[in-house]
């Protein structure tokens, strides 16, 4: 009688043990069916530009686009060639536009020494359009040119996306030129400069 009764034990611990292993699977399997989800996703970053157009003479032309080097070679501004005694001098216009998206400053230079013997009877101008306009370089010879800040068109030095101004650069001849010109020549080139 013991010996049944230790078996119908036996038997009865088994079905309980099953039945709990079946319910602890049963629970499992069902709480991996249940499951939630949030995303946070594209989270970027990207830094602002710098960078602005340089375009010379108006309308007819190009506008040259800035890059990180100085050597970009942009439309002359102003030229002359077999001139006579009677020239009266030249001028033209370079637009600069603010293209990039943080504020920065602007500033003209040359980028290297003016070279040739007529530089020195050559007188350069160079003004802004704002009201009053502002002179920014104002030389007797055509030497070299230290940095030289700019402001834009509302007369403030710190450019914004689209602001502008149109600088003027102006030569004439000085007092020399009708004595120690002839068959002399200057050249220089001129370096639009934008910090952010």
């Amino acid at each position: 009688m013991e010996d049944r009764k230790s078996k119908r034990s036996l038997r009865l611990a088994l079905v309980l043990g099953a039945a709990v292993a079946g319910t602890a699977l049963v629970g499992w399997g069902g709480l991996a069916a249940w499951q939630a989800y949030t995303q946070n996703a594209g989270n970027a970053f990207s830094a602002g530009s710098v960078s602005h157009t340089n375009l010379v003479g108006g309308s007819g032309h190009t506008a040259c686009t800035s890059t990180n080097a100085e050597d970009t070679i942009c439309d002359v501004i102003v030229s002359g060639s077999a001139l006579d005694y009677y020239w009266p001098g030249t001028s033209n216009t370079v637009a600069i536009t603010d293209t990039g998206t943080l504020a920065s400053t602007f500033s003209l230079s040359t980028s290297s020494a003016p070279t040739g013997g007529l530089c020195a009877d050559l007188n350069l101008t160079v003004t802004g359009a704002e009201s009053p306009a502002t002179t920014y370089v104002d030389q007797t010879g055509i030497g070299s040119i230290a940095s030289v800040p700019l402001t834009n068109d509302a007369k403030s030095s710190t450019w914004n996306q689209n602001d502008s101004n149109t600088f003027t650069f102006a030569v004439a001849p000085n007092s020399g030129y009708a004595t120690s010109g002839a068959g002399q020549s200057c050249s220089f080139s001129v370096l639009f400069t934008q910090a952010g």
